[in-house]
């Protein structure tokens, strides 16, 4: 949050309607007489509004952070002030209200499609509404003035929040803001575990207009001005980057870079070796953006300083923020090294001098300037963004609006998982929204290309491709070192709350280390390995799922999503193999999947969190391929495989250089918050309410428990169900409804009065959009030799939530965890998963064709038999809204032999297909 031009050049100037001086009124600070003078000067203008959110994702007291937000706001009471005029200019008088205490509204847009984006919305058009400063001058009552700093709870699922804050830049920087949220942070956990705050760590504003005021008269400013002044003689106004210039608009375009692990450590150990940071490094890419663009042999950049030198002002959460130029020469032969000691060089000689306004210098140095502010790209290095801990909840900071910017601004800060993150804003009356994210990319690109050869002049080195060995060359950059979209998830890490699919594999008979998940894809001819790889470690990015680490110690389970920089999905490049098979026949390359999918099964190690895998088959130029991918199976269920395709076409056409920005991917990632919410849930009273059902139901005949078998046994049936009434789903009732009348007279299935069922569906609508298995199991009692379908829909219709309270009221709550499972013994077990199909935006990419399937029935990692019949119903679209279903039945060798089991898969395909056929 930093000062920038304004709209309409002005002067200083007092509010238009001045009050009487208040006993406790002090000065402005310079940084807000000068954001005074520019929203006086356009009282229509919106752009200097801010705002940011903070996102929390885990279980949160919302009205200890409530109080927290406003105990913090109590402890900076000049965050709300009301303006009068003093002989010397404008004056700030804070206002008290104790019967107002400033909490935050709270929202909830848990139940739009989007919530996150619903949230923001709403946020933006309070952004876009400009301030009233005729309110600060004049309220209609002493103590009802505008608040300047304002803030929304926003509830967007269980155990996801976003405290939102927004600002005018008149009341508070981006780093008096870090300090205000740092302690909130810090009352809040102080609140919730039961102990002290400790004193407020805010200094008054006082603080800091005593120490400005005493710099304004002083031989030092007169100094710094004089040295400003000799730093820059000469130095012509820089042109525009887009060769015309205009009004900064009420909001600008924004476009985020995450630069991966790799290119990130790049840019770090460039800066290192030459002795700087990161700051100096994107300062200094930055400069050779900007002479690349304009032609100029050097570049003229506005970078934010604090302004905060003097004893005690860093302690100030209140506007102190400096806008002062940099210059850096930099022509097409100087090398990296050279930009990175001439930015370090500027840097070091800003910060000795950053006190003196850069409206000031911009006067003296260029008396001719029409702006408000000292002219060039803006530069905003952040190292204060971090993340907050509320009590052990992480809190992610991210920017929403930045103030105005009247051309190009890059701000750069440090992702919680210690990425590089830049964003780019831009004037949206001289970009189009495809022109910034051409700029973006190609900064991006540039400034991983300057890292990797850092002594290469500058007109030779080219975008560096993810995955090549970043020689330079004389080419452009280009679109294959396109950025990576800011995945949403990327920012989840640390413990996962025990999913109830972990629960089950936990109490499972063999080797957690052997559950996995295959599918395979034909994908276009022709695919490259360095976008396909970038794709999908992106995908590992978006999905936390595929950063999930299992730990296991003395029998107790627990779990945590790795930092994309530490999972091996993103970091290990053996994550993606290329197996050549053009010319292979269709034998030979069978062969050659099924090997690959044994080696990718048992490389899966989920103590590692190496938990993802793929093995491209690439049959050249002009025939499709094969892209084979392997998951644990706490990583994905049949919804998450379907997103995963979809998403895969999008990001590779992205990295490829041969489509959009991935924007309509939407938001992935929540699983942390999914994982808080059920445990919340299950404490309930709606669900708890639900327990007699329960307890019921695991209270009737024990089923037998039979000994665990290896059920490498198969055979496919196959059927089609029409479209259904509403109520439970009509190929479960059709296929159910038959596997009881075919059981009543094989005894090995049944208890004697009813069969039990153990009934896997796909996870709930409610669930986040991202990997993971989130799926429900629950169990059941079918009347024997059932009437047709009637008893079985009643049954299924009458389970509580669709059987979702089972699980958690067994794992998630501790005072109903002795429930048993869901029938005494092992019954039947049914699973119903939707089917994989191509998405209709990616030509070419969709499953393979089923035959080719067949070779990895027989290497999935499915856990051995408890019961006599497992059977996965795989549903697809069906003509007129029906179902077309594949069910893959696995048997117990030990109960039936191969003909045994065939007659009953068939027997009962048959009925369900009687069953689902209309009447008549």
């Amino acid at each position: 949050m930093s000062a920038t031009s304004s709209p309409t050049p002005a002067a200083p100037a007092a509010p238009a309607a001045p009050s009487a001086v208040a006993p406790d009124a002090v000065p402005l600070t310079a940084a807000q007489t000068e954001f005074l003078a520019a929203q006086s000067a356009a009282p229509g203008y919106a752009g200097h509004n801010v705002g940011q959110y903070v996102e929390l994702a885990g279980p949160v007291d919302t009205e200890a952070l409530r109080d927290a937000v406003a105990a913090a706001l109590d402890e900076a009471p000049w965050l709300r002030f009301r303006l009068t005029r003093g002989d010397d200019g404008p004056r700030q008088s804070p206002v008290r209200s104790p019967g107002r205490p400033r909490r935050p509204a709270l929202l909830d847009t848990s139940g739009a499609a989007d919530p996150v984006a619903a949230a923001l919305g709403l946020v933006r058009g309070q952004l876009a509404c400009p301030p009233r400063l005729d309110l600060l001058t004049d309220p209609p009552a002493p103590g009802d003035v505008p608040d300047l700093a304002g803030s929304v709870l926003v509830t967007v699922g269980p155990g996801h929040h976003l405290l939102v804050q927004f600002f005018h830049q008149l009341a508070v920087d981006g780093h008096g803001l870090a300090l205000l949220n740092h302690r909130i942070a810090e009352l809040y956990t102080a609140a919730v575990r039961g102990r002290p705050a400790g004193p407020s760590p805010f200094a008054p504003v006082t603080a800091l207009v005593e120490a400005e005021s005493a710099y304004a008269a002083s031989a030092e400013r007169r100094a710094d001005l004089a040295a400003w002044t000799r730093r820059l003689a000469g130095a012509a106004l820089p042109a525009p980057l887009r060769g015309r210039s205009a009004p900064p608009a009420d909001t600008a375009l924004r476009r985020t870079v995450l630069l991966d692990a790799a290119d990130t450590a790049a840019v770090e150990a460039s800066a290192r070796s030459a002795g700087v940071t990161w700051g100096e490094a994107v300062l200094a890419a930055t400069a050779a953006h900007t002479t690349a663009r304009t032609g100029a042999a050097e570049a003229l950049l506005a970078v934010y300083a604090a302004a905060r030198t003097a004893p005690g002002t860093l302690r100030v959460p209140a506007a102190a923020v400096n806008i002062l130029p940099v210059r850096i020469a930099a022509g097409p032969a100087d090398t990296f090294r050279d930009l990175l000691a001439r930015a370090a060089a500027e840097t070091a000689f800003l910060r000795r001098h950053q006190r003196v306004r850069g409206t000031e210098v911009a006067r003296a140095v260029w008396p001719g300037h029409a702006g408000t502010r000292v002219p060039g790209p803006l530069v905003n290095l952040r190292p204060f963004e971090t993340e907050l801990d509320f009590a052990g909840v992480p809190g992610r900071v991210v920017s929403l609006a930045s103030g105005p910017v009247d051309d190009l601004a890059v701000s750069a800060s440090r992702s919680p998982e210690g990425l590089l993150r830049l964003d780019l804003d831009a004037n949206p009356a001289l970009y189009e929204p495809a022109e910034l994210e051409s700029e973006a990319a190609g900064f991006a690109a540039l400034l991983a290309g300057l890292a990797r050869r850092p002594r290469t002049p500058v007109g030779r080195v080219a975008a560096v491709r993810p995955g090549s060995d970043g020689a330079p060359s004389d080419a452009a950059p280009s679109h294959a070192a396109r950025p990576v979209p800011v995945p949403a998830g990327d920012h989840e890490a640390g413990p996962l709350t025990l999913l109830p699919a972990a629960h089950r594999l936990r109490e499972a008979p063999g080797p957690a280390e052997g559950a996995h998940e295959h599918v395979l894809l034909e994908v276009p001819a022709g695919l490259r390995t360095a976008p396909l790889r970038r794709a999908l470690t992106t995908l590992a990015r978006r999905h936390p799922a595929l950063r999930l680490a299992l730990h296991r110690a003395h029998g107790v389970w627990s779990q945590e999503v790795l930092a994309a920089a530490e999972a091996p999905a993103v970091t290990d490049a053996t994550t993606l193999r290329r197996h050549p098979v053009a010319g292979l026949a269709p034998g030979a390359r069978d062969l050659l999947v099924t090997a690959a999918a044994r080696a990718a099964g048992d490389a899966l190690d989920p103590a590692t969190a190496s938990v993802f895998r793929a093995a491209w088959f690439d049959a050249g130029p002009a025939q499709p391929g094969r892209l084979l991918l392997t998951a644990h199976a706490l990583s994905v269920d049949d919804v998450s495989w379907q997103l995963l395709l979809t998403e895969l076409p999008a990001l590779y056409g992205w990295f490829a250089g041969s489509g959009a920005a991935p924007d309509a991917l939407g938001r992935a990632g929540g699983l942390t918050a999914w994982a808080s919410g059920l445990a919340t849930t299950a404490q309930s009273p709606a669900r708890v309410r639900e327990l007699p059902y329960w307890t019921e139901l695991a209270d009737g005949p024990a089923a037998r428990a039979w000994p665990a078998a290896e059920g490498g046994h198969r055979t496919v049936t196959r059927f089609e169900v029409p479209a259904g009434p509403p109520g439970p789903h009509p190929v479960d009732v059709a296929l159910l409804a038959a596997l009881a009348r075919t059981a009543a007279g094989r005894p090995r299935l049944h208890d004697g009065a009813r069969l039990p069922v153990e009934l896997e569906f796909p996870r709930p609508g409610t669930a986040p959009r991202t990997a993971g298995r989130l799926s429900t199991v629950h169990g059941l009692r079918l009347p024997l030799d059932p009437d047709g379908t009637e008893p079985v829909r009643r049954l299924l219709a009458a389970v509580p939530d669709a059987g979702r309270g089972q699980e958690q009221l067994r794992h998630l709550n501790p005072q109903t965890s002795a429930l048993p499972a869901g029938t005494p013994g092992r019954g039947v077990a049914y699973r119903r998963r939707a089917a994989l199909h191509a998405p209709d935006s990616a030509p070419g990419w969709g499953p393979a064709p089923d035959g080719e399937w067949a070779a990895l029935g027989a290497l999935r990692g499915d856990p051995p038999l408890t019961g006599p019949v497992e059977l996965t119903a795989t549903v697809a679209a069906g003509p007129a809204g029906g179902h077309r279903v594949t069910v893959h039945w696995r048997w117990s060798s030990a109960l039936f032999d191969a003909s045994e089991a065939a007659g009953l898969a068939e027997a009962a395909t048959a009925l369900a297909a009687r069953f689902a056929a209309p009447a008549g």
